[in-house]
């Protein structure tokens, strides 16, 4: 699951998981639509706090994104 989606299914505001994470909104707002990517202990952090639902390879496109979308799947 992309962390937009994740932020659209749970109504999070942009200023409110910043502060649980120590960032600021606008910093939620770039992840949000892909103008940067966390570093490693955000992405960790983001894991944990979506409940394992945004992985560390939904922001790198590797292996697969979300179930059932088949995005770098093996077969």
């Amino acid at each position: 699951m992309t962390f937009d989606d994740w932020m659209n299914m749970t109504g999070n505001s942009n200023a409110g998981v910043g502060e649980k994470l120590g960032k600021s909104g606008e910093t939620i707002r770039r992840y949000r639509v892909g103008e940067r990517e966390p570093d490693k202990v955000v992405m960790a952090q983001l894991f944990e706090l979506s409940g394992g639902l945004v992985t560390p390879n939904d922001w790198v496109g590797v292996g697969p994104r979300s179930e059932g979308d088949g995005v770098g799947a093996c077969t």
